[in-house]
This record gives structure tokens, C-alpha cells and sequence, in this order.
């Protein structure tokens, strides 16, 4: 079991850790005066930014959803299938949290400021930090 802790625990720091260098890129890319900006008509980027959020702010509700389904399904007294499950809802969040920063980070290269990325990858891995997997919550 502690194995298979330990990779959710590395599946989900990879996830993090790809959103995080992307900001390094677009940070190298704003620092170094290659950022383009194109014209984007001004709903584009409002659009986006709203779906960026419902998918930062539905990924606790979903991973909830996902383990509840699970646990409707019956895993009682089996420490193998409640891992499975926990698993399964925390990457499905954590993906979730990912898409969500990542669409900020094409706004980012739409528009051509990094803020959008910034402050969305930034909200995406406080989101993930917050919600990391832990051992206690397996029960």
C-alpha cells in the first residue's frame, strides 16, 4: 500500500510540477521580450477565464463525486479498491486543477500578458498543495 501511496503521491507532484515549469517558460518568454500578443476579440478571454475557474472551483466537488460513486459500488472492508478510488478522484482533481492552469496559460500567449497564467497556474497549485494526497484520509 505505502508503494502505491508513494506514486499517486509522484503522479501528482508530475501534474504540479508541468504547470509549474510552464510558467517558467512563459516567464522566460515575458522577461526576455518574446511574448506575443494577439488581437483577440474581448469575450475570448472572459470566456476562458470563466471556464478556467468553474474547472479550478468543480474539482473538489468532482473528486467527491467520483469517490462517493465508488464507495456506492462497495468497496467495504477491501483497503485495495478504496485506494483505487482515492486514486481515481484525486487525479481526476488534480487534472481538473491542471486544465484549469493551462488555460491560462494559452490566454497568456493570446494576449500576451502572463498574468492570466500567473494568477490562474498560481491559484491551480495553492488548489493542489491544499488538496495533496494524504495518508490519513484513506482511513
Amino acid at each position: 500500500m505505502q508503494d502505491r501511496y508513494r506514486q499517486l503521491l509522484t503522479v501528482c507532484g508530475a501534474i504540479a510540477m508541468g504547470l509549474l515549469m510552464l510558467n517558467a517558460v512563459l516567464t522566460y518568454l515575458y522577461a526576455s521580450k518574446q511574448l506575443p500578443a494577439a488581437s483577440v476579440p474581448p469575450a475570448v478571454p472572459l470566456a476562458l477565464f470563466a471556464l478556467s475557474l468553474l474547472l479550478l472551483g468543480a474539482a473538489s466537488a468532482v473528486k467527491r463525486a467520483v469517490f462517493k460513486r465508488a464507495e456506492a459500488e462497495g468497496f467495504e472492508g477491501d483497503p485495495d479498491r478504496r485506494f483505487a478510488a482515492y486514486r481515481t478522484a484525486t487525479i481526476v482533481a488534480f487534472a481538473m486543477r491542471e486544465a484549469g492552469g493551462l488555460i491560462g496559460f494559452a490566454m497568456a500567449l493570446m494576449t500576451g500578458n502572463p498574468w492570466w497564467s500567473w494568477g490562474l497556474g498560481g491559484a491551480a497549485l495553492i488548489a493542489m498543495y491544499l488538496d495533496r494526497p494524504r495518508a490519513e484520509r484513506l482511513g
